[in-house]
């Protein structure tokens, strides 16, 4: 059987910061939006999420109704980034239903959570 040898010698992870928003599916252009407007240089969306918070159950599948069912979206990116797109959020948040959570993760791939501008100054 071949064996795979693993040489973590090279391997640098960086911190970033990693930013995760739940809100109903008519709120998603909004968030993706506000997202690239922030700068953001990449992001996940997972459709139809369910979950338990002060609103009550939210169901995943909605049938025939794609704006009422929720959406989360993740990003990463530097902390100046995540901060603003916080800020953007906020209003929104104070609003209507919807969560934000905030982390700090790792990443081995700097250049792909960067703006080109935040690359070549070696953020």
């Amino acid at each position: 059987m071949n064996e795979i040898q693993h040489d973590d010698a090279d391997l640098v992870f960086h911190t970033l910061k990693k930013i995760e928003i739940v809100v109903k599916g008519q709120q998603e252009k909004f968030v993706c939006d506000l997202l690239q407007s922030c700068g953001v240089t990449g992001y996940t969306l997972i459709r139809d999420v369910a979950g338990m918070g002060h609103h009550g159950f939210h169901e995943g599948r909605l049938l025939f109704n794609d704006q009422a069912s929720l959406v989360m979206t993740m990003a990463v990116a530097p902390e100046a980034t995540i901060r603003a797109v916080a800020s953007g959020l906020k209003p929104l948040l104070e609003k209507h239903s919807g969560v934000m959570f905030v982390t700090d993760t790792q990443v081995l791939r700097l250049e792909h959570f960067l703006r080109k501008e935040e690359a070549e100054a070696g953020a």
